[in-house]
């Protein structure tokens, strides 16, 4: 959490063409060479013997074309053919651009224990957002930072749109309103660009651009700062200007969100080591913005789009609370179904008018599902425990069942 205002075809073509240039071009040589002697001939060659019987001119028979002669061109040739272009690989990107360091400390192997002391569970996870971590990745290495960076929603969010309410952190981001403002973002009523994870991804960037100016390129002391406060840390750099960033008077806090940072790297950057696989990143689930210039539900939108509601959502920081986008927002799609975006009709993704307005039998609930408890459920809707139980008339005691509808508003 951030809780600061931040500091100030044609390809395939090309073989053919230059393929009849190079045929064109031995045979003008063999022409040539039958007109004059070759200069680069430096060796007496004894005169050939007569035929005993003049024959006939016989026709110079070319070798057939191979397909090797088409793949093979002239070295000496201007043009060149490129070679075949392989589709990057998301996660090799992701991997060598990560620093993996104190895998073997004490703390680093505690939350590596976690994280992924259940590998499978990890890996199920891990492949639920993974299309927006590489999204993420490939705009911070755009702008040339830590590959780190694009770890820090996995410990703010799990890579979860979260709403806020009031002056509480939202988006997977976890962005609390002040500092949203102060990188260009709009929280107001109904339009909480936090949850545009597009936008909340560049204004995010961008404060860690500052944060790593002032704290002079330590990745440390900009994610000390991100999760604490910026002002917290000068302070603490003040009074102990020699110490390193995990000995500085920061919180417990702090330190373990660094120490999370590095228990994730060490997960990524060596998978084998911890017992799981990297899901396959094909290029059609890769992640592309669309800007739409009408407003959508992304269920209606996933249905038109023939894709997976659950994780359209969750692309775009819907998977819980509202669902609905307003007009130009950037929607996260995959690269699959983008051609069909085009022959969108406004009215089929349009939000539905009656059942979130005014169906008091869906506003403001929540149905239990299995692992939900008040604490992950609180957090989910920006409201406190103390709330749910009140709202709902639990106890300490109280136990969730499966099914039970819990109101999310007095």
């Amino acid at each position: 959490m951030s809780p600061f205002p931040a500091a100030s075809s044609a390809a395939d073509a090309r073989p053919l063409r230059l393929s009849a240039r190079f045929a064109c071009g031995a045979l003008l040589l063999l022409m040539a060479g039958c007109q004059s002697p070759s200069p680069r001939a430096t060796q007496p060659v004894a005169a050939p013997v007569p035929p005993a019987v003049p024959a006939a001119p016989q026709p110079v028979q070319q070798p057939a074309p191979t397909a090797a002669d088409a793949v093979k061109p002239n070295p000496d040739s201007v043009a060149t053919v490129p070679e075949p272009k392989v589709a990057a690989d998301p996660w090799r990107n992701l991997r060598d651009r990560l620093i993996a360091e104190r895998c073997d400390q004490p703390r680093q192997q505690h939350f590596i224990k976690r994280y992924a002391g259940n590998p499978e569970r990890f890996q199920a996870r891990l492949s639920s957002y993974a299309p927006v971590l590489h999204y993420v990745a490939e705009r911070a290495a755009e702008r040339q930072l830590p590959a780190a960076v694009a770890l820090v929603p996995i410990v703010e969010s799990t890579y979860q749109g979260y709403p806020g309410r009031g002056q509480r952190p939202a988006g997977m981001w976890q962005l609390i309103p002040s500092t949203a403002r102060s990188v260009g973002l709009t929280v107001h009523g109904g339009n909480d660009q936090r949850l545009d994870t597009a936008r909340a991804t560049a204004a995010a960037l961008t404060l860690f651009e500052r944060l790593l100016q002032r704290f002079d390129g330590q990745l440390a002391l900009a994610l000390a700062a991100y999760n604490a406060g910026d002002g917290r840390v000068a302070r603490a750099i003040s009074k102990h200007p020699q110490r390193r960033p995990r000995d500085l008077p920061l919180s417990r806090i702090t330190i373990d969100y660094l120490d999370k940072i590095d228990a994730l790297s060490c997960l990524l950057a060596d998978p084998p080591r911890y017992g799981f696989n990297l899901p396959p990143m094909p290029e059609g689930a890769q992640l592309v913005e669309v800007e739409l210039d009408f407003p959508a539900d992304a269920a209606q939108l996933a249905m038109e789009l023939n894709t997976d509601a659950t994780l359209l959502r969750r692309y775009n920081g819907a998977i819980r609370g509202p669902q609905t986008r307003p007009a130009g927002h950037r929607w996260l799609l995959p690269k699959g179904v983008t051609a069909a975006v085009a022959s969108l009709d406004a009215g089929a993704v349009a939000p539905a008018t009656t059942s979130v307005a005014t169906s008091a039998s869906t506003v403001g609930v929540h149905v239990v599902e299995s692992g939900d408890n008040l604490w992950t459920l609180a957090r989910r809707y920006g409201v406190t425990v103390n709330e749910l139980r009140q709202w709902n008339g639990l106890s300490k005691q109280s136990l969730l069942r499966i099914g039970q509808r819990l109101r999310l508003t007095p």
